[in-house]
């Protein structure tokens, strides 16, 4: 199949237009329903994507229960994984990560194995869409769930194949440096109240 010039010219174009790496920030809701509107974007133009959740798990979260569905109609195409477990105390408050109780020996746990994928996912070229998921607040705070030298060397070393998108409240200077797009969500105004299949 023959392409013209003016076609190979304008793939040449889009191709130096290839984004790297995108952030959601601030502490506006949305920042996640944005992330799986992209995935679902990109699963419809035949892109392989994978999401991994930081900071929810899989037994309170409504999405994760389309994410089976996707996996099992775009088997090939469609990964997820949950590098979290419930932050819900018995009395229905949550776990922040200044708390006392923030932080537990199963939090580090599913971290880990999170990070673990994330390492091989990052560098491969397997995915032309990775979704981190409440993945900033891990480098920022002074407690850094993970350490600043090795989350640089992770995003450094994203493959030419895929794309990262990256979710979070706060966010070091240095990746915002290397993101070829910001974008910081505001809350004009906002009932104070959660609605079931809206915000959780």
């Amino acid at each position: 199949m023959q392409h013209s010039a003016q076609q190979i010219n304008r793939d040449e174009k889009q191709s130096d237009k290839n984004e790297k790496i995108r952030l959601y920030l601030g502490y506006a809701p949305g920042k996640t329903t944005a992330l799986n509107g992209l995935l679902i974007r990109a699963l419809g133009a035949g892109l392989k994507v994978k999401i991994i959740l930081f900071s929810k798990c899989y037994e309170n979260t409504s999405e994760s229960k389309i994410y089976d569905v996707l996996k099992n109609i775009f088997k090939d195409k469609f990964d997820y994984f949950f590098a979290g477990v419930s932050r819900i105390r018995t009395d229905g408050s949550f776990r922040f990560f200044g708390d006392k109780d923030g932080w537990t020996n199963d939090d580090q746990t599913k971290l880990e194995q999170g990070i673990e994928y994330l390492a091989r996912d990052i560098s491969s070229g397997d995915y032309d869409l990775l979704c981190l998921d409440e993945f900033t607040d891990l480098i920022y705070h002074k407690e850094q769930r993970i350490k600043e030298e090795f989350a640089k060397t992770l995003f450094k070393n994203v493959h030419n194949n895929t794309m990262v998108v990256i979710t979070g409240h706060l966010c070091p200077e240095w990746l915002k440096e290397l993101a070829t797009t910001i974008i910081v969500g505001k809350i004009e105004k906002h009932y104070q109240g959660y609605t079931k299949g809206i915000e959780w």
